[in-house]
């Protein structure tokens, strides 16, 4: 059994880690969390039964015998808790983006990687159900050709402390990277601002060392939230929604089907096929394993290189 800790009680937490973590609870016990704002941390203490609660997570390092730690916070606040934990031996889960920027993930990397730790990062389009089912079908139909992942909102003028890209795109760069199975040789890239003061829209068009191609899309200048994504092979095609539905062309022949249909689980069980649970039982069973994480900072460093080349030099 896994004691785990938990840095963090915001929104995010609790509307998708805490309760998955909740649902492993044959290989997981919940013992400790942190979080400054006291309403929060007594909210999740009194809903999940914590038996320890802190305002300091140095404090938490110190009192508590625990094997993993959850620290799911902004990107602005990440490294130094991220740094503590795995310098005191803790395998970590983080959010997107784990860092406020490359450099940092980079001396989370080097920590998680002189400490002999995991440090797993939480990009779940990975682990949705109808990613996992196009790369299955693709790869039994010979190499990837062409990747492509878009995502849109309608976020004008929004303040970000990072940028759109390195705080919300990144997501289907990371996406693009993983689906097309190769690294990028070369990269062309656009920035633009539209209906705003900071940069809004990202087009980007890799070349990766497998000869697959991929293109992102990523518009907060749009007209509202789409979540898509395709993957091609020899004879294949597969047009994601995600996470709710996959379109097979295959053989000049169409099928569909819903996410929850690919997993054979109930509808209404958003959190596994959306890809939330199964990222969650995957950090577990590598723990358990001593198996590196797909998501661990050892792979998604290259991500984050890739968001880099496409963010470009950033304006003064």
């Amino acid at each position: 059994m896994l004691k785990a800790g938990f840095i963090g009680a915001g929104g995010r937490s609790q509307g998708a880690h805490y309760p998955s973590v909740n649902r492993l609870k044959d290989n997981v016990e919940m013992v400790a969390v942190c979080e400054l704002d006291e309403a929060r941390l007594n909210q999740v203490a009194e809903k999940y039964g914590f038996s320890h609660t802190f305002t300091d997570h140095r404090e938490m390092l110190d009192s508590v015998d625990l094997d993993i730690i959850y620290c799911v916070m902004r990107e602005e606040w990440i490294l130094q808790p991220a740094l503590d934990c795995l310098n005191a031996g803790k395998h970590i889960f983080m959010e997107k983006p784990p860092g406020a920027n490359s450099d940092e993930t980079q001396q989370i990397l080097e920590t998680a990687i002189a400490n002999d730790l995991y440090a797993m990062v939480g990009f779940q389009r990975r682990y949705a159900a109808v990613t996992r089912e196009a790369m299955r079908r693709v790869a039994e139909k010979g190499p990837v050709s062409t990747a492509i992942t878009t995502f849109n909102k309608q976020m004008l003028d929004v303040k970000e402390f990072t940028t759109t890209l390195w705080n919300d795109v990144c997501h289907v760069v990371d996406l693009l990277r993983y689906m097309a199975g190769g690294e990028p040789v070369e990269v062309t890239a656009y920035q633009d601002k539209f209906g705003g003061q900071s940069r809004n829209c990202y087009t980007g068009l890799v070349r990766f060392d497998n000869d697959a191609t991929g293109v992102v899309f990523g518009n907060r200048a749009s007209g509202g939230r789409v979540l898509r994504s395709e993957l091609h092979g020899v004879g294949i095609g597969c047009y994601m929604k995600i996470p709710e539905e996959i379109e097979i062309h295959e053989d000049n022949k169409k099928h569909t089907m819903g996410g929850w249909e690919v997993d054979n689980v109930d509808q209404g069980d958003g959190p596994r096929y959306e890809g939330v649970l199964t990222m969650h039982e995957h950090f577990i069973e590598c723990i358990q394993k001593k198996e590196i994480p797909i998501s661990d900072l050892r792979d998604v460093i290259h991500s984050i290189h890739l968001v880099d080349q496409i963010e470009g030099t950033l304006p003064e």
